[in-house]
């Protein structure tokens, strides 16, 4: 544990820049009450997580006297860090409330610890790992022999948490209830569970919407009500199908995990394990917006089973193997760990800091992504932003209407084809610098008027791969949606 969280540490600081925009939310979101950066969090987001968990943290450090953006971003991510670590105790705690040996327990842990998903996203701000942990605890109270009910009261209440960080994750209490009704066959405990689950969605997001919006519950509301009751109609043509989860299973969950289920089936103490792991995919699937991040709450449940089946390696042979496949989950995970964060935004966040470092400053920017350059958080609340319509490659209409009335504009080089660079050549723009880093995708600003001939960079500074379009645009009169690559 300790180990894994100095790496997350070390892996928040080392890669600058955001992923989707989601992560930039919560960073924002904490920044707008701690420092006063301008912001307006969107309307379907319960501010839970970076009111509760981030704000204090961030605020101790203003008062201390941090002020950097990169400073901020890193505090962001260590509510994130922390619970994330919590949760691979969680994992052996439970494997072992659940009567397993002391040895299985402890390789579910490892193999949760260096699983890439939470490996990756707990060196982030993203929610996710947060509610994963809350999840955890919830089963593991939910599992204790008693007959009083408050343990399954708190277990509910845990779940309730969970769904205030992060609505989809909601679903899980499905599994929760159901797997408490096989091991107990008490209706009472899943009656508590329930009234438990009410109770903390009243007491986490009630209040907290009570506080923010200005009524109890509004983000649920709205979330439904952009999601589902007025969702536009081209709003998920992107999406991806029913069973794409199961059918990219090895890229999201490893094939080392997953090659563990395996010799884990033959173990009869294992199957519930893998039951919740495949409902949790199961119940996800059913969302239209699919991204690997939202499996999170199920990856413990995979490492639990493969745990199993590595002890079932282990003690009936061949142990070669049994060693091998702890061998080999280090160097996979902290790989493609390292992998997904090198996808973060660090070119744009270089040009945004070259605009601040500007001696005159711009009024107005276009850019394609605004979320990629950090927004008010690294520009600054005096310089107006709008988005260029993201395609591939943009269209002129869409550089004409954002640009043109905008003194540097920011694209990515490769989504920037001849006739884009003739709009921007009619509108009057030059090139002034141009940033790369890495594996991301390179960054190109155009400046024209006084910001033409301002002094250029063209360095070893990258920026990010933006591979999705933004997959939900903003309904009339709500704010905009995270813009996800």
């Amino acid at each position: 544990m300790v180990a894994t969280l100095l790496i997350k540490l070390v892996l928040a600081w080392r890669f600058e820049g955001f992923l989707t925009g989601d992560d930039l939310e919560v960073v924002q979101t904490a920044a707008k009450y701690a420092v006063g950066v301008h912001y307006q969090p969107w309307g379907l987001r319960c501010l839970f997580h970076p009111i509760v968990l981030v704000f204090p943290v961030m605020k101790l450090a203003v008062l201390f006297g941090a002020r950097d953006p990169r400073v901020l971003s890193w505090i962001a991510a260590l509510p994130t860090a922390l619970f994330s670590t919590a949760a691979i105790g969680l994992t052996a705690a439970l494997a072992r409330r659940w009567g397993w040996s002391p040895r299985a327990a402890g390789a579910a842990a490892f193999f949760y610890a260096f699983a890439w998903l939470p490996l990756g996203y707990g060196a982030s701000p993203f929610p996710r790992p947060i509610s994963t942990a809350l999840l955890l605890a919830a089963f593991l109270l939910a599992s204790l022999p008693r007959d009083r009910l408050w343990p399954a009261l708190t277990a509910g209440a845990l779940a309730g948490a969970a769904f205030a960080v992060r609505w989809s994750e909601g679903v899980v209490l499905i599994p929760l209830c159901a797997w408490t009704a096989w091991r107990f066959r008490s209706g009472k405990r899943v009656l508590a569970i329930g009234a438990g689950f009410a109770a903390g969605t009243l007491l986490c997001a009630g209040v907290t919407d009570w506080l923010t919006w200005g009524r109890p519950l509004a983000s649920l509301k709205e979330y439904f009500r952009i999601m589902y009751l007025e969702r536009p109609a081209t709003g998920f043509v992107t999406e991806d199908p029913i069973w794409d989860y199961a059918y990219s299973i090895l890229k999201w969950a490893g094939p080392l995990l997953v090659l563990l289920l395996i010799p884990a089936w033959k173990e009869r103490y294992a199957r519930p394990a893998i039951a919740v792991f495949a409902a949790i995919m199961a119940l996800m699937s059913l969302f239209t917006h699919k991204e690997w991040r939202y499996l999170q709450a199920a990856i413990p449940f995979l490492a639990l089973a493969a745990g199993a089946g590595w002890e079932r390696l282990w003690t009936r042979g061949p142990r070669w193997l049994a060693a091998a496949a702890l061998l080999l989950a280090v160097p996979y995970g902290l790989e493609r760990a390292w992998t997904l964060l090198s996808d973060r935004s660090a070119a744009e966040i270089e040009a945004a800091r070259f605009i601040r470092g500007l001696p005159r400053q711009p009024k107005m920017l276009a850019l394609e992504q605004t979320w990629a350059y950090g927004e008010h958080l690294y520009l600054g609340n005096d310089i107006e932003y709008r988005e260029i319509e993201l395609s591939r490659p943009l269209r002129p209409r869409a550089i004409r209407e954002a640009a043109s009335g905008a003194d540097i504009t920011g694209v990515y080089a490769r989504h920037l084809d001849d006739a884009g660079r003739r709009e921007l050549e009619d509108l009057g723009f030059r090139p002034i610098a141009h940033f790369r880093k890495g594996r991301g995708y390179d960054c190109l600003l155009f400046g024209r008027g006084p910001f033409f001939g301002a002094p250029g960079v063209s360095g070893q500074a990258s920026g990010t791969r933006p591979d999705e379009a933004p997959r939900t645009p903003p309904a009339a009169n709500a704010a905009p949606a995270p813009r996800r690559r």
